[in-house]
């Protein structure tokens, strides 16, 4: 979120950017986490209560703890930030109250709010996607609070609360019991509605509370309103207590919710999309829900909405009054968002509350009937009630899907498994090449196919239909692919009519109602056969296709001219490079070979003096030593990986683009994590839910140098002293279509008239002595080679992180990872 978050004035504008730039005082001090402590001196200096007499000749540490302890409003608070301001060096201290001394204190009220909830943003911001778990965006947290319209003098209670987002929209008549589990989280959600006025109101009571254990016994609120976390699972025994096996927070505050309000009252719950269409569990939730009436509004907003996920999520709203008319109202808000950056967007709540007070009935608002619900399975996913019909035939009339024999039927061990990643996306070169795909172990669940046959895919976003005509060749594939055959007593299909067709608008159309969003997009079988395509007589059909068929033939013959001279040029440089590869075999060998063997040697050893040397080594350095010698064998082996590319260095098109899966991506961010030089890298990994089924069109042999330079940069340039305060910080992000990967750190700025340009010139560096200028050089071109030419090199010297390298990957599926 930024600051025009808000309505601006420009006094806001220009005092928020005086005082970020103060906030730098604390980069190479504290940890970003604990940047906040500005905050709480910033709101302790308006309100009068630090004054400059503290720091005239040396900073007064207890004066300022007993001016602080002397007020009510900040005495609790002192609990939580008190050893953080201990932490503070006497001259950063000094630094930041003779900054805030600058600030007039007869700014208005509403001017120096707004500034403090824009400054709570921006450092929200800088601590990266994590923070968004606490925080709510204003605009998402003002939608929810207008849809449930709540009465005067309301009784409001915010389980799993965060930052108490939602409190800042009621006024001083209603009251607000809120839970928020986390300590600092609560301390700075206690400061922002004190500094919104809402704590000094006897309405007010913010907890630091474990929603779970602590649901209050009340059972008459007026509105249960909770962002929960996502995924979080509850305590078997308590998903007992509601007749269920399993349940997660979502479900929790839904049902206890329910359990709480009035006759009148509302639960309104930010959730993930995921409990609109799962099945199990939660299918079994939703049927109830749905038949009990209890459901009265869904809103679908898109991933990227919240800062911590890419996942899609969704707006629910539930009553205990039944639902007269047996009606659920449902918003797709996709077309009020607008996009931030490739991976973030914004609601653009003002036009989406307008939209709805203009019109019940819309291309973005319907009501659909509980029968219409019961016809589609009690699946509640918002597109598939927008889809658009057309007078088509319905695929079930057309095609049939033949199951292959199972493996487990059969001895087969190995085969040629074809996952969605081998299909093709193409409207020219549309055929399944076997020679692309090579042996494996067969999974269990595979099923062989040995007739023609068009393949196509239940997962992501188009069906990528792919022909495959069987020369004698089996193939195998799993259950996210189905193997059909033209099969109509009505009507005669061509298989390459067909294949263009369901690339079509039309279709795709179709697809995107009907696909459940998620970690991976998926489609059920049912639904696709429901699909419908124009089926004109079989003449025309041959006539739409002849031209791609002419265009087909064309593509084969030019692919086989490319792959002759390939191989030309690389029987050219090979012999060149040989004897260098001999030269090292040897030597690398042998460190690969010891590295095993130590491995071995102290992974299965677990006596008292093998315990006490992996401790001591773990207490030097800060790391395991099983681990580390894992990470020379998985260096020796990257090293050996571009050795046997040849001759000219780092030649990108010697390495193969293929789809590389984000489990893989992180599972090598993850060895970053060993301290290098005076930092040592701070990667926290993504839910899985969110690149489950994900991958990247990439090379990990690439990706891998790409990182290492950027860390080798930040090695020679950002950090010149080992200082616990050094922070580079790594993060992906995935939403639906991009994976965002970015690296940024609190060292030392670039030169103030660097940029992107000269960073990636070749044998540019700003400093000959330390660098060769060639790092920045490969990290272009391989961001390059990845098809992401605008990734962004951001230098900003006022900042907390002044320098970032932000990347963004087109997202394609990855399955049976």
């Amino acid at each position: 979120m930024r600051e025009d978050n808000y309505k601006e004035h420009e006094d806001v504008k220009m005092i928020t950017n005086q005082l970020w730039k103060s906030i730098s005082i604390l980069r190479g001090v504290l940890p970003v986490e604990q940047h906040h402590i500005y905050l709480f001196l910033l709101s302790a200096y308006y309100d009068g209560i630090i004054e400059r007499e503290i720091i005239e000749r040396e900073v007064n540490y207890e004066g300022l703890f007993y001016v602080l302890e002397d007020d009510y409003r900040y005495s609790e608070l002192l609990n939580i930030y008190r050893p953080v301001i201990n932490s503070l060096p006497e001259w950063t201290l000094k630094d930041i109250i003779e900054g805030l001394v600058i600030i007039n204190k007869d700014i208005p009220e509403f001017i120096f709010n707004a500034v403090f909830d824009n400054l709570l943003f921006k450092l929200a911001s800088n601590q990266g996607k994590y923070s968004g778990e606490f925080l709510l965006p204003n605009e998402v947290s003002n939608l929810v609070m207008e849809l449930v319209d709540i009465p005067n003098r309301a009784k409001v209670f915010n389980p799993f609360a965060g930052l108490a987002s939602f409190a800042t929209h009621l006024n001083n008549a209603e009251s607000y019991y809120g839970q928020e589990i986390i300590n600092s989280t609560w301390a700075l959600g206690k400061l922002r509605l004190l500094r919104l006025e809402k704590s000094n109101s006897i309405n007010i009571d913010y907890r630091v509370e474990d929603s779970i254990k602590n649901w209050p016994e009340f059972n008459d609120f007026d509105l249960v309103i909770s962002n929960p976390p996502f995924n979080y699972k509850i305590d078997s025994h308590i998903a007992h207590q509601f007749g269920r096996r399993r349940m997660n927070a979502e479900t929790y505050v839904i049902n206890k919710g329910l359990e709480s309000i009035n006759f009148d009252g509302k639960v309104a719950c930010v959730i993930s999309q995921g409990l609109l269409f799962r099945g199990g569990e939660e299918q079994k939730f939703r049927e109830y829900l749905v038949e009990e009436g209890l459901i009265e509004t869904i809103v679908s907003l898109p991933g990227g909405i919240l800062k911590h996920t890419g996942i899609p999520v969704c707006i629910m709203i539930l009553t205990r009054k039944r639902n007269s008319n047996r009606n659920i109202k449902m918003i797709d808000a996709s077309s009020f968002v607008k996009n931030e950056n490739k991976s973030e967007k914004r609601l653009e709540v003002d036009r989406l509350l307008n939209h709805l007070y203009k019109f019940s009935r819309s291309k973005a608002i319907t009501e659909v009937n509980i029968d219409q619900i019961r016809e589609n399975h009690y699946n509640l996913n918002i597109k598939r009630y927008f889809v658009e019909d057309f007078d088509g035939i319905p695929l079930f009339e057309i095609v049939k899907n033949i199951r292959g024999q199972r493996v487990g039927k059969e001895m087969i061990t190995t085969g040629k498994f074809v996952r969605t990643s081998n299909l093709k996306d193409n409207d020219v070169s549309y055929q399944l090449e076997l020679n692309e795909i090579k042996e494996r172990e067969l999974p269990s669940h595979s099923s062989k196919i040995d007739f023609d046959c068009i393949l196509v895919s239940t997962r992501w976003k188009s069906l990528k239909p792919t022909l495959f005509e069987f020369k004698g060749e089996p193939i195998y594939i799993g259950i996210d692919l189905l193997a059909l055959n033209i099969y109509s007593n009505n009507f005669e299909v061509d298989p390459h009519y067909l294949i263009s067709e369901l690339r079509s608008t039309k279709v795709l159309k179709q697809l995107a109602a009907f696909q459940n969003p998620g970690a991976i997009t998926s489609l059920n079988r049912a639904d696709f056969f429901e699909i419908k395509i124009d089926v004109p007589t079989i003449e025309e059909q041959r006539a739409k296709v002849k031209g791609i068929l002419e265009l087909s033939e064309k593509f084969k013959l030019l692919q086989k001219e490319r792959n002759a001279l390939a191989h030309g040029n690389q029987v050219a440089t090979f012999d060149e490079f040989a004897s260098l590869k001999h030269s090292l075999g040897t030597p690398r060998q042998n460190i690969l070979s010891n590295a095993k063997s130590l491995i071995r040697f102290f992974e299965n050893n677990n006596s008292e003096a093998f315990n006490e040397v992996k401790d001591l080594y773990n207490k030097r350095y800060d790391t395991n030593l099983v681990d580390d010698l894992i990470q020379i064998k998985d260096d020796v082996n990257h090293i050996s990986i571009i050795l046997e590319k040849g001759e000219n260095g780092l030649v990108l098109e010697n390495y193969e683009l293929k789809p590389i899966s984000i489990q893989e991506i992180n599972k090598a961010l993850r060895s970053t994590r060993k301290a290098r030089g005076n930092y040592k890298p701070q990667y926290e990994e993504p839910p899985k839910t969110e690149i489950s089924g994900k991958a990247i069109k990439a090379n990990i042999t690439l990706f891998k140098v790409l990182i290492n330079n950027i860390l080798s940069n930040a090695d020679k340039y950002a950090f010149n002293s080992n200082n616990s305060t050094n922070q580079l910080v790594i993060e992906l992000k995935a939403t639906e279509d991009v994976l965002e990967f970015e690296i940024r750190n609190n060292g030392i700025p670039f030169p103030n008239n660097f940029n992107k340009d000269k960073f990636t010139a070749k044998f540019s560096t700003t400093s000959v002595d330390n660098g060769s200028g060639l790092g920045g050089y490969d990290i272009n071109r391989i961001a390059k080679y990845f098809k992401n030419p605008d990734w962004e090199l951001i230098l900003n010297n006022e900042d907390i992180f002044p320098v970032v390298f932000r990347f963004s990957f087109p997202i394609i599926p990855m399955i049976n990872e």
